[in-house]
């Protein structure tokens, strides 16, 4: 069997379990459809150039939400009491994981940005190696990396993510002052392996320069 199909099997068996209701057939084709970022079951069954059957090969998966609120929205004939989209999404992630699809991490916000945010945090020095330079023409201790503002572009191959930000810290007081604050851009590429959901692990390119604004003279410019 194929695994939209495997997927859709176990909504619907989960949804009789937990109402004894039926959760039709092509309404959980349709949703599972979703969850994979294809706007329709037809779409993905057409896929060829990135099989979920290669789900295995990815190391995150970012199941597409919002897709699934929209279709929740106009499919017809949707039981009154079918659960969120939240639960759904929880439902099929298990079930990839249980079952061995897939063993990688689950991004599961509706807001890209928490997941990328999460992701940096969890390990800053994948930005702030990119910045050693900077930071040694500085005399401050960085310790503290925020990103402002996030830009993302999907493409055919990949999913591209801009992030703007600064590296933060505090000048050593003995030394002279050379900057405490520094501004960053980072592209994150994450290649696309199988649906429109699952990817590699992002590569980064940073770059960045001390931001001097704060101690800007005028009478030198």
């Amino acid at each position: 069997m194929s695994l939209p199909k495997d997927c859709a099997d176990h909504l619907r068996a989960r949804y009789r379990l937990l109402t004894g209701n039926k959760l039709g057939s092509s309404h959980a084709h349709e949703l599972v459809a979703a969850f994979f970022g294809y706007k329709t079951a037809a779409a993905l069954r057409a896929e060829t150039r990135f099989p979920l059957s290669d789900i295995g090969k990815a190391e995150i998966l970012i199941p597409d939400l919002r897709l699934m609120d929209e279709r929740v929205g106009t499919l017809r004939g949707l039981p009154a009491d079918l659960p969120g989209v939240e639960d759904l999404t929880s439902e099929l992630c298990d079930f990839l994981a249980s079952q061995g699809h897939f063993d990688g991490r689950f991004w599961r916000s509706r807001h890209l940005s928490d997941d990328v945010n999460a992701f940096v945090q969890d390990d800053p020095m994948m930005i702030e190696g990119a910045l050693d330079g900077e930071i040694a023409s500085t005399n401050a201790y960085f310790d503290e990396l925020y990103i402002e503002e996030y830009d993302f572009k999907p493409s055919d191959d990949a999913l591209v993510a801009t992030l703007t930000g600064s590296l933060n810290g505090e000048n050593d007081q003995d030394r002279a002052f050379h900057g405490d604050k520094i501004v960053f851009t980072t592209v994150m590429t994450f290649e696309r392996v199988a649906g429109r959901i699952a990817y590699m692990e992002p590569e980064l390119e940073t770059d960045g320069k001390v931001d001097d604004s704060m101690y800007y003279d005028e009478d030198f410019a």
